[in-house]
C-alpha cells in the first residue's frame, strides 16, 4: 500500500539563529542573525521521518546588552557550519494519502556535528579569537550537539510542503563565545582582546587581573533556530484500494 511506501523530499529553510552562553544568560532578540541550509527527508511512514541536514548558522552576543555585564566589555559574532541528522515524530498521520492530514505538529531530535571560529570587532575589523588564546583554556573548533526542537508543517498538494519549526542546539562546549574560565597571562595584542574593560573604564585601564573570573566553565553554551522550511516530495505511485 502507498500509505506504507517511503517517499523522499528535498528542500530548503531560511529563519534566524541566536545564542545562550557567557554573554547571554537570556535570548536577545536583536543579536538574532541569519540562518539557512537545505535538507532532505526519508519519509519511512505517515509518522516517522530521518532528515539529514547541512546548515549554516550564525550567532552573537555582546555585555552591552545586560547593564550588569558591562564593565566586562566583551562582545562576539560567531559562523558556525553544521551537519546534522535528526527524526521527527509526526503527531497526525501525513503523508500523499487522501485519508491523512494535510497538517501535522512535529518534534524532532538527533545529532549533529559542527565547526565554528568566534570573532571579535576590533580597529574596524573582525579578528579570530582563537589563534590568540583569549580564553586560559584551549578549545576544539569541531564539536558535537544534540538537535531538539518543534513544528508544523503543511502539504499545499501532493508535491510541495511548507513549514516552520523552532529547535534548539545543546553543545558541549563553553566555547561558542570565546568566554569560559579565567583571564590568562597574555603577551600584550592578545591581552587586548582578552579583557577589553580599558575600552569603557573613566580612566582607560584594565579592570581584570590574570585568574579573575571571565566566564563561568559550569555552564555549557546554547545556539537556536528558527526557520520557514519548503520542501519537494517525490512520491510514490498511490495504491488505487
Amino acid at each position: 500500500m502507498a500509505s506504507r511506501a517511503q517517499s523522499f523530499e528535498i528542500g530548503g529553510m531560511l529563519g534566524g539563529s541566536n545564542y545562550h552562553g557567557d554573554l547571554a544568560y537570556h535570548i536577545v532578540p536583536n543579536e538574532t542573525k541569519a540562518s539557512g541550509g537545505i535538507f532532505g527527508r526519508i519519509n519511512f511512514s505517515e509518522f516517522w521521518t530521518m532528515r539529514p541536514t547541512i546548515s549554516y548558522l550564525q550567532i552573537s552576543g555582546a555585555d552591552s546588552n545586560f547593564s550588569e555585564y558591562k564593565l566586562r566589555n566583551l562582545s562576539f559574532r560567531n559562523n558556525i557550519y553544521e551537519i546534522s541528522n535528526v527524526m521527527e515524530l509526526n503527531f497526525r498521520p501525513f503523508s500523499n494519502q487522501r485519508m491523512h492530514d494535510r497538517t501535522t505538529v512535529y518534534a524532532l531530535a538527533g545529532i549533529a556535528a559542527f565547526y565554528h571560529k568566534p570573532e571579535a570587532f576590533f580597529n574596524k575589523q573582525w579578528v579570530e579569537l582563537k589563534p590568540l588564546h583569549t580564553e586560559a583554556k584551549g578549545y576544539k573548533s569541531f564539536q558535537l550537539a544534540i538537535p531538539m526542537g518543534a513544528g508544523v508543517k503543511h502539504a499545499v498538494n501532493d508535491n510541495i510542503i511548507v513549514g516552520f519549526e523552532a529547535g534548539w542546539r545543546k553543545t558541549f562546549t563553553d566555547h561558542l563565545d570565546d568566554v569560559s574560565t579565567v583571564y590568562p597571562s597574555l603577551p600584550p595584542n592578545s591581552r587586548t582582546l582578552s579583557d577589553r574593560s580599558w575600552e569603557v573604564s573613566e580612566d582607560g585601564l584594565s579592570k581584570a587581573s590574570q585568574g579573575d573570573m571571565r566566564g563561568d566553565p559550569n555552564l555549557k553554551d546554547w545556539y537556536f533556530q528558527t526557520a520557514f522550511t519548503i520542501s519537494y516530495r517525490f512520491t510514490p505511485i498511490k495504491c488505487p484500494f
